[in-house]
C-alpha cells in the first residue's frame, strides 16, 4: 500500500529536520489523523526527547496510547503534560489536559503556575493569575490565554474565521501566532497556494489561538 502523500511529505520533513520539534510534531498529527496511533505515538515521544513543554505534543501523544487501550500511560502522559503546560503557561492546552484526566477520573488541581479565570492566587504569590477584570475600550479577553489584552485592529481574514478572531483574540495572541506561522511555513516548506498546505496552515492556527471548530466545520480549501 502506497504512502500517504501528506505522512510521507512530514515525513521526509521529519528525516531532514531530526532536531526539529515542529517538523516532527507535524508527522505525529497526520499519524493520529490518520489512525495510526502506534506510529503517531512513537513519533510524538521523539518531539517529547527534543522539546519537553510541547504541551501539544502530550495532548496527543496521550490520546494515541488511550486510542491502543493503554489508559495508564494515556493519563501518566496527560499529567506530565498538565506540568508542563503551567510552566509554560499554556491556558488552552492545559484546560485540555485537565478534561481529558478528569473524563479518565484523575482530577488535577492548578497546582502548576496556572490559575483559571476567576481563581485567586493568594496562597501562592509565585502563581501568575489570569486577569479576572472585564475587559475596556479597546480590550478583549483572549480566547488563546484567558487574559485581557489588546483587541487587533482588523479582520485578518474578511470572513466569520476573521471575524472571531478580531473579537476574541488579542494582538499579543495574534502576533504569536504570525511568529510562530513564519516557523511553520518555512520549517515544513508549506505553499499557501496549495489546497492542502493552506488547511494545514489553518488548523495548526485553529490549535494555536484555541479557535472553535465549528469555524472550520464547513471550510474546503480549494
Amino acid at each position: 500500500m502506497s504512502e500517504d502523500p501528506r505522512i510521507e511529505q512530514f515525513r521526509n520533513m521529519a528525516r531532514a529536520n531530526p532536531d526539529d520539534d515542529l517538523a516532527h510534531f507535524a508527522l505525529g498529527q497526520a499519524l493520529f489523523d490518520a489512525r495510526r496511533f502506534g506510529e503517531a505515538a512513537i513519533v510524538l515521544k521523539t518531539v517529547l526527547r527534543l522539546n519537553a513543554d510541547y504541551s501539544r505534543a502530550y495532548v496527543i501523544l496521550g490520546r494515541s496510547q488511550a486510542e491502543m487501550g493503554d489508559t495508564d500511560a494515556a493519563v501518566e502522559t496527560w499529567q506530565a503534560g498538565f506540568e508542563a503546560a503551567g510552566r509554560r503557561g499554556d491556558l488552552m492546552p492545559a484546560n485540555e489536559l485537565k478534561s481529558l484526566l478528569a473524563a479518565q477520573g484523575h482530577p488535577v488541581a492548578d497546582t502548576v503556575g496556572l490559575v483559571g479565570i476567576g481563581e485567586s492566587d493568594r496562597d501562592d504569590p509565585s502563581r501568575e493569575a489570569v486577569d479576572t477584570r472585564e475587559p475596556g475600550e479597546g480590550e478583549v479577553r483572549d480566547v488563546r490565554t484567558g487574559r485581557v489584552g489588546a483587541r487587533m485592529k482588523f479582520d485578518p481574514f474578511g470572513d466569520a474565521i476573521g471575524a472571531f478572531i478580531e473579537a476574541n483574540v488579542s494582538q499579543d495572541s495574534w502576533q504569536a501566532w504570525m511568529d510562530m506561522s513564519i516557523k511553520l511555513v518555512n520549517e515544513l516548506r508549506l505553499d499557501l497556494g496549495d489546497p492542502e498546505a493552506q488547511r494545514i496552515w489553518d488548523l495548526q492556527m485553529k490549535d494555536f489561538l484555541n479557535l472553535p471548530d465549528a469555524l472550520f466545520a464547513d471550510k474546503v480549501w480549494e
